[in-house]
């Protein structure tokens, strides 16, 4: 059942960073100005499984004004293009946010491991 409230709590938590950037994107549609900011940043993976992987790609680039370009050979970064990026560090820090909360969510928790399932004596698959 704590595994459910993870997944709910997320869901949510992204519910509403998904509202906030499709607002964002309207706004600068609707009233262009000097909203846009383009960057593309380059942001070092945690995530391990091919699972993970897909799936943070998949929710960085289904919220708008995102889009995850390319993924190392190794499956280490991933290049990220954001459209309101001024500021590429802070940026970088939202997608390492949102790729936190998302391994909270799917990884188990249990002795040994943090609250997003994270367990140092486990490697990246390959």
């Amino acid at each position: 059942m704590v595994r459910g409230r993870r997944i709910a709590s997320f869901a949510a938590a992204y519910l509403v960073r998904f509202l906030r950037a499709n607002y964002r994107v309207a706004r600068e549609i609707v009233t262009p100005g000097d909203g846009l900011a383009p960057a593309i940043v380059e942001v070092p993976l945690r995530s391990r499984t091919p699972f993970e992987i897909a799936s943070y790609m998949s929710l960085v680039s289904l919220a708008p004004g995102s889009v995850a370009l390319a993924l190392s050979e190794d499956r280490s970064r991933l290049a990220v293009h954001g459209m309101h990026a001024g500021d590429p560090e802070h940026f970088r820090a939202d997608l390492r946010e949102l790729e936190d909360q998302m391994l909270a969510a799917w990884r188990p928790v249990g002795p040994g491991r943090d609250a997003t399932g994270d367990d140092s004596t486990r490697r990246r698959t390959t």
